[in-house]
C-alpha cells in the first residue's frame, strides 16, 4: 500500500507539473501570439503658391473736367484667389484716400477688388487683379464711367 500510495503521489505531482507546465506554457504562447496594434493619425496641409503679386490704382476724376478729385474715401472688400478650404473669404480693407493725382492704392494681394466710393452719389467698382501687372482703373464722377486696364508684366504704374 505503500508503494501504491507514492506511485499515486508521483502520477499526482506529474499530473500537477503537467498542468502548470501547460498553464505556463499556455501564458508563453499567448504573450506570444498577442498583437498590439498602434492608430497614427495623419494630418494634411494645403499650400498655396501664389505667382507674384499685383496691384490695383484706382484714379477718380471728373468726367466734366478731367481733373482728378482730392480725398475721395475709398471703401472696399478683397475676394482672395481661392486657396484650398478659404475658398470664398473676404477681407474688409481700410479706407482709402485719393491723393493728389486722385489715386487711391490696393494690393498686393492677387485676387477680386469690389471697391466703394460715396462722393457725389454712390460708386461701386470690381476689378481683378493680375500676376505682376497693375490694373488701372478710371472712375469718373458723376459720370459712373469706368476703363479697367492692365499694365504690361511688372509695370507697377499707370
Amino acid at each position: 500500500m505503500r508503494n501504491e500510495s507514492v506511485v499515486a503521489l508521483v502520477v499526482v505531482a506529474i499530473l500537477a507539473g503537467a498542468v502548470a507546465g501547460y498553464v505556463v506554457g499556455a501564458n508563453v504562447s499567448e504573450s506570444e501570439t498577442s498583437k498590439s496594434t498602434s492608430t497614427t493619425s495623419t494630418s494634411t496641409q494645403t499650400t498655396c503658391i501664389i505667382p507674384a503679386e499685383g496691384e490695383v490704382l484706382l484714379q477718380v476724376l471728373n468726367s466734366t473736367s478731367g481733373k482728378p478729385i482730392l480725398s475721395v474715401p475709398v471703401q472696399g472688400q478683397l475676394t482672395p484667389i481661392p486657396c484650398g478650404s478659404n475658398s470664398q473669404t473676404t477681407i474688409p480693407l481700410n479706407t482709402t484716400l485719393t491723393n493728389g493725382t486722385g489715386y487711391a492704392e490696393f494690393g498686393p494681394e492677387l485676387g477680386e477688388y469690389h471697391l466703394t466710393l460715396h462722393a457725389l452719389g454712390n460708386y461701386f467698382v470690381d476689378a481683378s487683379t493680375l500676376p505682376e501687372r497693375t490694373t488701372c482703373v478710371t472712375l469718373g464722377i458723376p459720370s459712373g464711367e469706368t476703363v479697367i486696364e492692365y499694365s504690361a508684366t511688372f509695370q507697377f504704374g499707370c
